[in-house]
Order: C-alpha cells, then structure tokens, then sequence
C-alpha cells in the first residue's frame, strides 16, 4: 500500500503550482478578453464567441475522448505493471486522428447548414463569419491531436510543466489581442488566423515535452483491436455526458444566436469567460487530485479513493466561494471596471452562471468517482439524460416570450436536478453513503453560504463603490468567508490538522 501522505503531499505541491498558474492565467486572459472586446466591438466579439462555439459543438466526440484516454493512461499508471501504457498512448493518438476526421465532417456538413440558414449573422458580417467558421474547424482539429500528449503529462503529475505551457498559451493569446490593433480593418479574420496560431504552438510545446520525456510516447506498437474497442466503447457511454455538456453551453449559445442578436452572445461571451476563469479555482485542484483518484481505485485503495472524493467536492466548492461571493455582489463595478462598457445582459448572465460554477465544483469529483470504475453507462444515461433537457426547454421557454437570462436560470435548475442524480447513481454504483455525504459535504457548504453571504452583502451596503472600496470589500469578506469555512466547513479532525499546520509555520 502506498504512502498516502506522500500522495496528499504531492497533491498540495501540484495544486499549489497550478494556483500559481491559474492567478497568472487568469489575470493574463481577463485582460486580453478586454482588449479583445474593444478591438473588435460587441458586435464582431459576439459573432466570434457564436461561429466558435459552433464548431465545438462539433468536437463534443473529443471530449468523451479526453475522459477515456486521461482515465485510461491513469490507471495504467495506477497498476504495478506499466508496460501496457505505450500501447494505450498509442491506441488513444489512433483514435484521435479518427476522431479529426469525423468532426472536420460534421462541421462541415451540419455545421455549415447551420451557420448559412439559422444563426442570425448580419448580412455584411457574412464572410468575415464563414472564414472564422473554417479557422475554427483548423484549430479544433490541432486540439483533437493534441489531447493523448496532455494526458500524458497530467498523469505523470507534471504540473509545473502544464503550468508554463499554460502561462506562455495566456501570454500568446495577449499577444494576439495586441497585435488587431496593428489593422484597421478585418480584426475578426486576424483574431481567428491569430488563435489558430496559437493553439499549433502550444501542440508543439506538448508534443516535444512529452517525446522527450516519456518513452511511451516514442515507442511504436501495433494497434490493439481489445484496447481499441474498450477505450471507444467508455468514450462512446463518455459522449453521452459530453454531448450533453456541449448541448446546454454551445447549444444554448446557438438558441441565443436564433432568437437574439449578436450583442447577445457577447454578453454569454463575456460571462463565460468570468464563470471558467472562477471555475479554475477547483479545476486546478482537480486537477492534481485526478491522477491520485484514479491511481488509488486502480489500487483498490478504496478508503483513500473515498476520502478523496468527499474531501474534494466540499473543499472545491469552499475555495470556490471565496472568489464567487464577493464577484456576485460586486459584479456590476467589477465588469465595468474591468471592460469599462459591458454589452447587456452580462451582469445577470455572470450572476447565474457563478451559481452553476458552484453546483459544477460539488459535481466535478462525483463525475471523476464513475469514471475511475470504467463502468459508465448507466452514470451518463442518467445524468447526461437530465442534462439533455436543458435545451429543448430552454427552447420552449423562449418560444414563450422568455428573456435572454431565461436559458440560464434554466441551466441552474436543471443542473440542481443532475447533482440528485448523480448521488442517487454513485450509491448504486461504488455504495457512496449519500447520508453522510449531505451532511459533511452539502449541509456545509450550504451553512458556509448561509452565514457568509449576508454579511458580505451588509459590508458591501457601508463601502463605496471605487477601486479602494472594492479592495477593502474584498479583504473583509475574504476574512468573513475564511472564518465560515472554518468554523462551518471543517470537521473538528481537519480544524485540528489547521491549526496545528499554522502552529508549525509560525511559532517557529
């Protein structure tokens, strides 16, 4: 049995690196966004952020992938006999030029029906609109392939590495924004060509780390039809989720660009961008937890595996809040000051979307819980089920007069739905013990929420709102959220474990 302290350690360190990236990342990529929205205008954003999301609904295929190739490389990394991974890297890259092919198809056919007869593209934006379109399937096409190396990375637990690659991406893509200003016309064609370039850099950067470092990449093994079939068969059960996960974010983008004008999709643009910079708070400690959650079950280390899935979804979501509260409140001087005008809609979108951030870092761990068994099918018949109806009803609701806010007030309701759902799975499943887990996992959450939330909102009525109130405001409700976390969050067991840390690093 391995050291588990040593794992726990090693999850700190990673997780510790890829904060590090994320604050980097995350103050990098706010502000291209900015002057990306200045540089091309609200209009020409929103078409990027519509004709985009488009083809990634497309590339739903590669992320059922992403989860088998990740998931298999890991347990293989998991079993004391190692000797099978240069054959899974080799199966997972087949399958991912498989998978190019299948989605330039798709995209192309579909996709392209889509973008001519439905999407509401301004008659003069047209062209600028279908070249971004084709742009779009290339750089999508470089992400497919990309995927076998990065899951390689991941489960050698090199977060340092991820981290740079990461950072010089983010500093890349400033870059890029700075680089429309250099025309004075066609912005949106450079801003594709640009970020098509991008994304084959940081291929490079991942193909010849990772040739270089890790000798299952460089040896050649024939094609197992065994392993071929069973990593198609989880990322097919895999797909199910992902289509469902591309149907309720790019599928309710889409209903936006059918019923709205542009202006709109930059709204959801723009809030996005908030929801996902937000959301890299869990994702990076997910991060650093999923190779050692995959690993353990591969050991049959199931009190670890458990641990770690409990520990996860409350302390993901904990970190979460710190950030999420005080945006909520804010929000409205935060994106003014940040982008200095905001197209409508963003403030109510951003405020909805930091509600499903919340319910997507309690989930997030569960998810991870049923992949690492291999035995997905009933997990994403269900839960991808659930999700599945977001859109149809968002579709309803809008036919019915709703706002633009409507589909995401959807989204929130029905994500509420797939959280039951996937309890109600993993009891069924690896016998989660759902009491305990509403008890130590959501009932503190929520009690964190109850007793931080209003006071943050009475700090907020007595500051003003300037740059020094906001700087104050945040300071004091960080301080306010740290104490609900650890007076409401914590076990008597870990509020021990703090204090004696803080006592070390201090007292001497």
């Amino acid at each position: 049995m391995p050291d588990n302290s040593a794992n726990n350690k090693r999850i700190a360190k990673n997780s510790m690196l890829l904060y590090g990236r994320m604050v980097i990342v995350m103050a990098i990529g706010l502000y291209s966004s900015r002057i990306v929205l200045q540089s091309l205008g609200v209009e020409d954003y929103g078409i990027y952020n519509l004709v985009g999301g488009l083809v990634v609904f497309f590339a739903v295929i590669n992320g059922a992938m992403l989860s088998s190739t990740q998931r298999y490389i890991n347990y293989g990394m998991g079993n004391t006999d190692k000797g099978g991974l240069p054959e899974i890297f080799n199966t997972a890259r087949i399958i991912h030029a498989l998978l190019a092919v299948i989605i330039v198809c798709a995209a192309e056919s579909v996709g392209l029906w889509l973008l001519t007869h439905k999407l509401q593209i301004p008659p003069d934006k047209a062209g600028a609109a279908m070249f971004v379109f084709q742009i779009s399937i290339a750089t999508v096409v470089i992400q497919v392939v990309t995927i076998p190396y990065n899951a390689v990375l991941v489960a050698h637990e090199r977060m340092s590495v991820f981290a740079v690659i990461s950072i010089i991406q983010a500093a890349l893509t400033l870059a890029a924004a700075f680089a429309l200003n250099l025309m004075d016309s066609h912005r949106l064609w450079l801003y594709a060509i640009l970020m098509c370039i991008v994304q084959m850099v940081v291929a490079l950067f991942y193909f010849f780390y990772c040739r270089s470092h890790f000798s299952e990449t460089r040896i050649k093994t024939r094609l197992s039809k065994a392993l071929f079939k069973e990593m198609s068969v989880f990322a097919g059960w895999c797909m199910v989720g992902c289509t469902a996960g591309i149907l309720f974010t790019q599928g309710l983008n889409i209903l936006l660009g059918i019923f709205f004008l542009p202006y709109v999709n930059a709204a959801r643009g723009i809030a996005v961008i908030i929801q996902n910079a937000i959301s890299q708070i869990f994702n990076n400690v997910q991060t650093a937890v999923v190779p050692q959650l995959l690993q353990s079950y591969a050991r049959r280390d199931y009190t670890y595996f458990n641990s770690l899935v409990f520990k996860s979804s409350k302390y993901f979501s904990l970190l979460l809040l710190i950030v999420a509260i005080p945006f909520f409140i804010r929000a409205p001087y935060i994106i003014q000051l940040w982008l200095g005008e905001e197209p409508e809609y963003t403030v109510i979108f951003t405020r909805i979307l930091l509600g499903v951030a919340l319910i997507e870092a309690i989930s997030a761990p569960l998810m991870r819980a049923s992949e690492a068994t291999g035995d997905i099918r009933k997990y994403h018949l269900v839960v991808g089920g659930i999700l599945l109806t977001i859109v149809p009803i968002a579709y309803v609701v809008l036919k019915l007069g709703g706002q633009p806010q409507s589909v995401f007030y959807v989204y929130l309701v029905v994500s509420c739905v797939a959280l039951a759902g996937r309890l109600i799975i993993l009891k069924q499943k690896i016998n989660l013990p759902v009491g305990s887990y509403l008890v130590q996992v959501l009932m503190r959450i929520g009690m964190v929420l109850a007793v931080a939330y209003p006071l943050c909102r009475i700090i907020s009525d007595y500051l003003s709102f300037n740059f020094l109130g906001l700087v104050i405001f945040c300071v004091i409700t960080t301080a306010i959220i740290g104490f609900a976390i650890v007076v409401f969050g914590m076990t008597s067991n870990e509020r021990s474990y703090l204090i004696a840390k803080l006592h070390s690093v201090f007292i001497k």
